[in-house]
């Protein structure tokens, strides 16, 4: 019997290290961006924002931060995708977001890391909104594991 619970605990040992924690935050960004019109009521877009991620909760630091997406409009909303990289140094981490039309809630996913957070993985979802003056607050949270 012994032996049995031995190996379960050490069978599950392992699940106990790849458990997520939780993570919030907000990022502010300066933002150069571009559009053009494609027919009529849609068009095309890019964005550029650099700025700073402002940690809540979690394992990560404020950090610097750039993002760089694209995509489309229409008379129904937008939609696009692209990337963001955290941090500076040897310790950054890789993250991609997805906007899908007419959802408030986007997703993030963290794709990879170098340093201290080198195989990051994980995600969870952002709302953000455009201010006066080419700025953009993201409020974000999700679940990330590091590797140990």
């Amino acid at each position: 019997m012994q032996r049995l619970m031995l190996f379960l605990v050490l069978l599950l040992f392992p699940l106990t290290a790849i458990a997520g924690e939780k993570v919030s935050g907000t990022d502010f960004f300066v933002v150069d961006d571009q559009s053009w019109e494609t027919g009529d009521g849609s068009g095309y877009w890019i964005w550029h924002g650099t700025g700073i991620k402002q940690v809540n909760e979690g394992p990560f630091e404020t950090q610097a931060i750039e993002c760089h997406g694209a995509g489309y409009w229409d008379k129904e909303g937008s939609w696009g995708e692209g990337i963001c990289v955290e941090g500076t140094g040897d310790d950054i981490i890789m993250s991609s977001w997805k906007e899908e039309k007419g959802q408030e809630v986007h997703q993030l996913k963290y794709l990879s890391g170098t340093g201290k957070y080198a195989g990051i993985t994980g995600g969870g979802t952002y709302t953000s909104q455009s201010l006066p003056g080419g700025r953009n607050i993201a409020e974000w949270e999700g679940e990330v594991t590091l590797a140990e």
